[in-house]
């Protein structure tokens, strides 16, 4: 027996003593009733640490703390499994096995992504070195993130020279639907080399990454026998029968023709003292659907604000179903107290806004002001017209609105040291259908990777759990309220047509011939694209945001500005 603790932290980018910390309250709650701690990839140094992995000062001062976790370990009876940055001579995410105060193995990841969010390229070099030993008597392999997802790499190397554990480290950025792919392929791994995988991730959150967290062991016969919670920190113990990898091997022969036989004469023997008790594995619940999806922006919202010093936060109100979810999540995240919504009405904006607006902030229990733009805006009117003449009102007016309310709304910001969040969804950023340095503008943008049907979908799951979003918000038609009786389906296709398109386009890469070929109208569609390809500048200068789609606007899009190539 094999007890095996999966430590699913949260550690943050370039808190390198925080993290050494937190990893070292986890080992002294463990030590004496397990045999191996098992960190996150990057534990050390949080995921990602981008450009920072290019500075010696921070390399080094991973390289201390991996010190200092070894100098620790002389009172600690487990082996530490942890991940780092790892400098010799070149850079490697490495993982690091400490025991006794001696590192007992290194491992650096052989496989570096380099697509999406991923430039690990521009940072590691690739590891060329398996690492399997003996753990008490038994055979534990190790591999990083990227790696399990390669069917004939490091795994089925471990597996054939007698593996019955892999222990998988990883930080992978949750997006919709990516975890049940995960499960499903990591299965295949422990199947196809008939072994325990404990699959290993990280919780929490950084910048536009949220970590889902949802670590799991899988058994030899493909069952996932433990599941860790979902989005946030969970440390718990398992004990394995690694002998069921023995007995499944005398009877399914697969591994015997790739030579498994013999290999593990010369392997490093890690003798860990007997330890107390043993646990039972438990298998958390898994969120689904729109739960999950609210759940991930919840802990990227919290995570991000939190992180980088804030504790309050104020978001314009306009009655409107954006707004509404976004103060819904900011306030779900923060705290009702930590939370202030502003009215900002202008001659245009209706009485059922300023009600609706009231009302959620009075069900979410939060702070509410009423600053009226109106005579600002006349102000700017008046002096335009002394200086330029009569004009015609158009979107310039329209937009001037919008940027007063972000005036008001930074302001706040810099008086009260408050983090604007925006209120601008992926539908209306991927056509231009937001006001730059207007209601684009924020500190953070919750909804960023949202589509305007999902939106909806989420504001319905809110009120599920318990009603705060007026039911008005829900039938009256979307409208920026900028001029009389606007809409936004004005100048755009209904949102669930507009949705589809920007799908086809953005996510699955499809071009403007095989987007009309699903039987959508050809003009509707070239009309939408040339609004994505004139709107690209807009979005490079947008606040950052939660990636929980397979293709961002963000690291994830990187569509030039100057761009003459047809679409």
């Amino acid at each position: 027996m094999l007890n095996i603790t999966l430590a699913q932290i949260n550690p943050t980018v370039g808190d390198i003593e925080g993290n050494v910390r937190k990893i070292l309250d986890v080992l002294k709650e463990v030590n004496g009733t397990t045999h191996v701690v098992v960190f996150p990839e990057l534990a050390i140094s949080g995921y990602m640490p981008d450009d920072l992995l290019l500075r010696i000062d921070f390399l080094e001062e991973c390289t201390k703390a991996i010190g200092r976790l070894r100098e620790e370990s002389n009172r600690l009876s487990p082996l530490i499994v942890v991940g780092s940055p790892y400098h010799d001579g070149d850079t490697y995410n490495s993982l690091f096995l400490i025991h006794r105060g001696e590192i007992k193995g290194i491992y650096s990841k052989h496989f570096l992504p380099n697509y999406s969010v991923f430039d690990e390229k521009r940072y590691f070099n690739s590891g060329r070195e398996d690492l399997l030993i003996s753990l008490n008597g038994y055979y534990v392999g190790f591999s990083i993130c990227e790696d399990i997802w390669h069917p004939d790499g490091v795994e089925r190397r471990l597996a054939l020279k007698g593996a019955q554990l892999i222990i998988n480290i990883n930080a992978s950025p949750y997006y919709r639907g990516k975890y049940e792919f995960k499960e499903s392929f990591v299965k295949a791994r422990a199947q196809d080399n008939i072994c325990y995988v404990a699959y290993l991730n990280m919780a929490g959150a950084h910048e536009e990454l949220v970590f889902d967290g949802r670590s799991f062991i899988v058994d030899p016969e493909g069952k996932i026998i433990f599941r860790a919670k979902a989005f946030e920190e969970d440390v718990s113990t398992v004990t394995l029968d690694l002998d069921k990898v023995k007995k499944r091997r005398l009877i399914d022969l697969r591994l015997r023709d790739g030579g498994m036989g013999g290999r593990c004469e010369d392997i490093r023997e890690i003798r860990v003292e007997k330890v107390k008790g043993t646990f039972e594995p438990k298998v958390e619940p898994s969120p689904e659907g729109t739960e999950e999806l609210y759940t991930a922006l919840v802990t990227g919202t919290k995570e991000y604000v939190l992180k980088n010093g804030f504790r309050k936060v104020v978001v314009g109100l306009s009655g409107g179903i954006d707004s509404s979810l976004t103060a819904c999540i900011v306030t779900d995240a923060l705290g009702k107290e930590n939370v202030t919504g502003v009215y900002m009405p202008s001659r245009f904006s209706s009485s059922e806004g300023f009600e609706d607006a009231r009302t959620l902030a009075e069900n979410l229990g939060i702070y509410f002001h009423t600053l009226s733009i109106d005579h600002i805006f006349e102000s700017y009117l008046d002096e335009f017209k002394r200086e330029l003449g009569d004009l015609p009102f158009d979107t310039a007016d329209e937009n001037l609105q919008a940027r007063i309310r972000a005036n008001i709304l930074f302001y706040m910001s810099n008086k009260f040291d408050w983090l604007v969040i925006a209120t601008s969804n992926k539908s209306e950023s991927a056509v231009g259908y937001t006001t730059i340095y207007g209601d684009m503008a924020g500190g953070f943008a919750p909804l960023k990777d949202v589509y305007k049907t999902e939106v909806y979908e989420l504001a319905k799951y809110r009120n599920e759990l318990g009603k705060v979003i007026p039911e008005r918000v829900f039938q009256k038609p979307p409208s920026a309220e900028l001029r009389p009786n606007q809409t936004d389906q004005d100048t755009l296709p209904p949102y669930p047509l507009l949705d589809e398109i920007l799908k086809y386009y953005i996510e699955e890469g499809l071009s403007f011939k095989e987007i009309v070929s699903r039987g959508i109208d050809e003009e509707t569609v070239r009309k939408v694209l040339k609004m994505i390809r004139r709107s690209e500048y807009k979005r490079r200068q947008a606040p950052v945001g939660i990636k929980v789609t397979p293709r961002a606007f963000g690291k994830d899009w990187r569509m030039p500005i100057v761009n003459r190539f047809p679409f």
